[in-house]
């Protein structure tokens, strides 16, 4: 490593720092309420998931079953 790249190294957390505590005053960092937005967020994307997927798990099992009895059926009369 250079020696621009430790300077960077050593400055970077004391110019982290400094940005984060320039603005202390006016900002405010709930931990709830941002979980409370992920976890709603999280929940909408799932529910809207589960819309599309289940009635068309329900649709291809209907037909799946539907064939084998179908099948069996035929197979009887046949027989």
């Amino acid at each position: 490593m250079g020696l621009t790249a430790t300077k960077l190294m050593t400055l970077a957390p004391k110019a982290g720092a400094a940005l984060l505590s320039a603005g202390a005053g006016d900002v405010t960092f709930d931990v709830t309420s941002i979980m409370s937005d992920s976890v709603k967020t999280v929940q909408g994307q799932a529910f809207s998931v589960l819309a599309i997927v289940v009635p068309a798990i329900v649709l291809i099992t209907g037909a799946v079953v539907g064939i084998k009895f179908g099948i069996g059926w035929l197979k009887k009369i046949k027989g």
